[in-house]
Parts: C-alpha cells; sequence; structure tokens
C-alpha cells in the first residue's frame, strides 16, 4: 500500500513539472504567481464616476471604498485614472499609480464641484 501511494505522490509531482506557463509583458510567468488586487475609497461623488485601471473600467455611483475585479500580477504596474466624471463635477487620483507587490488600497478619489474657470482662449 505504501509503495503505491509513494508512486502516486512521485508521479504527480511529475506530472506538475510540465504544467506550462502563462506569457505577459514581463516574460514567461508561472500560473500559480501572486497577484494583487487594486482598490481605495471615493469620497465627494454625487453622480456616476468611471474609473480605468490598464484599460478595466468599473463604474463608482456611490462614496465609500472601490476595488477592480482584476487583480493586478505582483511586480506589474497599475494606474488608476479617471476616465469619465460626473455631470459638473471634476474628480483627482491620488496614489494612483505604482507596482503591485501587495493589495493597494491606498488610491483617493476626490470629487468636488467642477469650477467655472473661464477657458484659457474663449470661442470669438
Amino acid at each position: 500500500m505504501k509503495s503505491r501511494m509513494l508512486m502516486l505522490l512521485v508521479m504527480v509531482l511529475a506530472s506538475l513539472s510540465f504544467l506550462p506557463s502563462a506569457s505577459g509583458s514581463g516574460g514567461t510567468k508561472d500560473l500559480l504567481q501572486t497577484s494583487y488586487t487594486i482598490g481605495g475609497t471615493v469620497k465627494g461623488l454625487s453622480g456616476t464616476l468611471v474609473l480605468e485601471n490598464n484599460g478595466e473600467s468599473l463604474t463608482v455611483t456611490q462614496n465609500g471604498s472601490f476595488t477592480f475585479h482584476t487583480p493586478v500580477a505582483s511586480g506589474d504596474a497599475y494606474d488608476v485614472t479617471v476616465e469619465k466624471e460626473p455631470s459638473n463635477q471634476t474628480c483627482t487620483v491620488t496614489n494612483g499609480s505604482g507596482t503591485a507587490s501587495a493589495n493597494v488600497t491606498n488610491v483617493q478619489v476626490s470629487c468636488g464641484a467642477a469650477s467655472d474657470t473661464p477657458q484659457q482662449n474663449p470661442p470669438k
């Protein structure tokens, strides 16, 4: 019985060495590589805000925490930006970019009333 169990274990371990790997921007990566979530907090929002990280859009409709659905591989870059602001509001992102080495929870998005700043070159 022990020899059968040992033989089964050896076969399983040997088969693991033939697992394929995924290719990414940094070259060949192990399929079991660690990945991290990217998120933070929105404040001052009144309407619908669309955030973007590495091509993924996330719609936010209320103040509070948010997390993108797609995790980022360890060592890969993240870059959270405002894709679409709510009507009559301007939103800014703080701590929105970096390299993933742990779950990111400190991205801050602050929204406020859009200013009535005159245009630099108003139409004539």
